[in-house]
């Protein structure tokens, strides 16, 4: 059993991978950001060229609208998710630095901590491949 009773130096070596994977987590939220941030100006396009459009054409600019809606969707619980996973690897680092300071073993929260980050991260991932699976087709409906 790992019991993480270490100087503060042994601590923050612990606490890089978690860092690293904080650098990952905020380039990801940050891609997410952006794919939103097209989607919403996408909408607001379609939207004002429904205004205009005659009534042939707003089936179709409803569908879009449609897609454009579950899009927006998968992507907000995406980042949802993502800044889950971003708070739980914050409090899985301060835990390592408490656990030394009051010299305690906090092996098992940390190992539970850290499972439940991956979790929340495969998570992210996983609504990030559905929204571009999401996209593609709406591009490319064959």
């Amino acid at each position: 059993m790992l019991s993480i009773h270490a100087d503060t130096s042994h601590v923050i070596q612990l606490a890089v991978g978690p860092a690293f994977m904080l650098a990952a987590i905020g380039s990801t939220l940050t891609i997410l950001t952006n794919r939103l941030a097209r989607v919403n100006d996408r909408t607001h396009k379609r939207r004002e060229d429904r205004a205009t459009a005659d009534a042939s054409k707003h089936a179709e600019i409803d569908d879009e609208l449609h897609t454009l809606n579950r899009r927006a969707k998968v992507i907000n619980a995406a980042m949802s998710s993502g800044s889950a996973c971003a708070i739980i690897v914050c409090l899985m680092i301060a835990s390592l630095f408490l656990a030394n300071e009051l010299g305690i073993a906090f092996d098992r929260p940390v190992a539970v901590l850290f499972v439940t980050a991956m979790a929340a991260l495969i998570t992210t991932y996983g609504l990030m491949l559905i929204e571009i699976f999401i996209a593609q087709r709406s591009i490319n409906p064959t």
